[in-house]
C-alpha cells in the first residue's frame, strides 16, 4: 500500500474518555471507513493541494503496467515494457524447436523444418507498445486511482506468432531439386543411317504451391497453440503432391528420310518403315541441302516459279502454270529450306541419280501417293547415307509414265 494511504489508515492514539461526556454514535464498520478514507485521500490528492503529489506518484510509477493487464496470457502488473518483451520472447523461442515432417508423394525426398527455420517471430514489441499507449490515454487521475486502489483494468493483449512464407518457399525449392525431372520429347535418331524413334519420357514436378500452403497452415496452427506438438496431424506432417509432366512430342506419325548417296526416300509411319521410293537429288553443282527440315506447305497442282531468273533460269519463263508441261508435276511439298521441294517429275530416267537443282524428284504417281499420306509439319531428314546399295525391303508404288515429253530440268531447286 502506498505510504500516504498507510498514514491515513493508521489509527491515531485515543484520548481517555470523560465518563461524564455524552455517548457517541456507534463506530462505522472498519472496511467502510477504510474505503472512505482512501477515496477521500484520492480526492484530496487530485482535487486539493495534493495534485503535485499525485503527479509525482504517477511519474514515479510511469512505465510499469497497471493491475489487470495481461500480455500473451501473462499477468504483467508492475513490469516494465522491456521486461515484458524479454520474458514473452524467451517463452516463444522454445516454440521454435518444434519440427514438422515434410514428405513427397511417391519419392524419397523429405525435410523436417523447425518453426525457427520457418522464420518464427512474435509481434511482442508492437503489442506491448499498444498496451503502453492505452495506459497513457487513460489520463493521470485514472492511473493513480487504479494503482492506489489496486483496481484491475481488465485488459488483455494477444501476441500472435508469425512465420515467413518465403522460408517455406525456400524449403520447397530445395526439395524440388531432388524431385523435379523434365519431360523428354520423343526424338528421331538417324545415327544408324535409318530412322529410329526414341520414345518420349514423362517428367515430374513438385507441386510447390500446394506444399507451401500446407506447410504454412500447419506451422501457424502449431506456433499459436491451436494444435499440440504431440497431435497426430503434426506427427503425420505434410505430404507434398507431385505433378506428372507430359512431353510435348510423344510420337511421330510420319517421318521422311532422304539418303542422297543412294537417291532414295524412306517413308516411316509411327516409327516403322512403310515404303521406299527411288528419287533424284541435286547435282554436285546444286546439291540437295543436308539437315533436318519439315514440310511447310502442301501444293496441289502447283505453279512453277522461276527460282533463279538471273542465273541458271535466265532463259526460262517467269512461271509455268499447272498442266502437263509443269516441271513440278501435279504435287509439291515445300520444305523450310529456300526453293527446296519434294515434287513429281515426268523425267523418269533421272530417278535414282543426282540430276536436280537441289529438289527431290519423284515419279508423278509416287508423289501423289506420298502427298496424301503426309501432313504439313512432317519432319524431313536429309543425310548423305551410305553409298548406293540394296535398300531395306518395303513395298514400292508403281512408277508413272505421265507426260514423258515434259521439261526435265526446270525444278524449283
Amino acid at each position: 500500500m502506498h505510504p500516504a494511504v498507510a498514514d491515513v489508515l493508521e489509527p491515531a492514539a485515543s484520548a481517555p474518555k470523560d465518563p461524564g461526556s455524552p455517548a457517541l454514535p456507534p463506530e462505522p464498520p472498519r472496511r467502510a471507513l477504510r474505503w472512505a478514507l482512501i477515496g477521500g485521500l484520492v480526492l484530496f490528492i487530485l482535487v486539493g493541494g495534493g495534485v503535485g503529489a499525485a503527479y509525482a506518484y504517477d511519474q514515479n510509477t510511469d512505465g510499469r503496467f497497471l493491475p489487470g493487464v495481461r500480455v500473451a496470457d501473462a499477468d504483467v502488473e508492475g513490469q516494465r515494457p522491456a521486461e515484458v518483451i524479454a520474458n514473452i520472447d524467451a517463452r516463444f523461442r522454445a516454440e521454435g524447436t518444434k519440427q514438422i515432417p515434410v514428405t513427397v508423394a511417391g519419392a524419397k525426398a523429405k525435410a523436417s523444418p523447425s518453426l525457427e527455420e520457418l522464420g518464427l517471430r512474435a509481434d511482442t514489441a508492437a503489442v506491448v507498445a499498444r498496451a503502453e499507449a492505452d495506459e497513457r490515454s487513460m489520463g493521470m487521475a485514472k492511473r493513480v486511482r487504479h494503482r492506489l486502489l489496486g483496481k484491475p483494468v481488465n485488459r488483455s493483449y494477444d501476441v500472435r506468432l508469425r512465420l515467413d512464407a518465403g522460408r517455406a518457399t525456400t524449403i520447397m525449392t530445395k526439395l524440388a531439386k531432388d524431385v523435379d525431372k523434365k519431360a523428354e520429347d520423343a526424338r528421331i535418331d538417324t545415327t544408324t543411317g535409318l530412322v529410329t524413334i526414341v520414345p518420349s519420357v514423362p517428367g515430374q514436378a513438385l507441386d510447390q504451391k500446394i506444399g507451401e500452403t500446407k506447410l504454412m497452415e500447419l506451422a501457424e496452427r502449431l506456433a499459436n497453440g491451436e494444435v499440440a506438438g504431440t497431435d497426430p496431424s503434426v506427427a503425420a506432417g505434410v505430404e507434398v503432391p507431385v505433378q506428372t509432366l507430359q512431353p510435348k512430342v510423344s510420337t511421330f506419325a510420319d517421318v521422311i528420310l532422304i539418303r542422297t548417296n543412294e537417291n532414295r526416300l524412306y517413308h516411316y509411319q509411327n516409327g516403322a518403315l512403310a515404303r521406299t521410293y527411288s528419287v533424284a537429288t541435286g547435282t554436285a553443282q546444286y546439291p540437295t541441302p543436308k539437315g533436318r527440315f519439315q514440310i511447310t506447305l502442301k501444293r496441289f497442282r502447283p505453279t512453277w516459279v522461276n527460282p533463279d531468273p538471273g542465273g541458271w533460269g535466265a532463259s526460262l519463263p517467269a512461271s509455268i502454270p499447272p498442266g502437263p508441261g509443269n516441271p513440278l508435276g501435279t504435287r509439291a511439298l515445300n520444305l523450310n529450306s529456300p526453293g527446296i521441294r519434294i515434287h513429281g517429275t515426268s523425267n523418269i530416267a533421272s530417278l535414282g541419280t543426282a540430276a536436280s537443282h537441289g529438289c527431290i524428284r519423284m515419279s508423278i504417281a509416287e508423289s501423289e501417293a506420298l502427298f496424301e499420306q503426309v501432313e504439313q509439319g512432317t519432319p524431313v531428314i536429309i543425310i548423305p547415307g551410305p553409298p548406293a546399295a540394296k535398300p531395306p525391303p518395303a513395298p514400292a508404288a508403281p512408277i508413272s509414265t505421265f507426260n514423258p515429253g515434259a521439261p526435265i530440268d526446270l525444278e524449283a531447286g
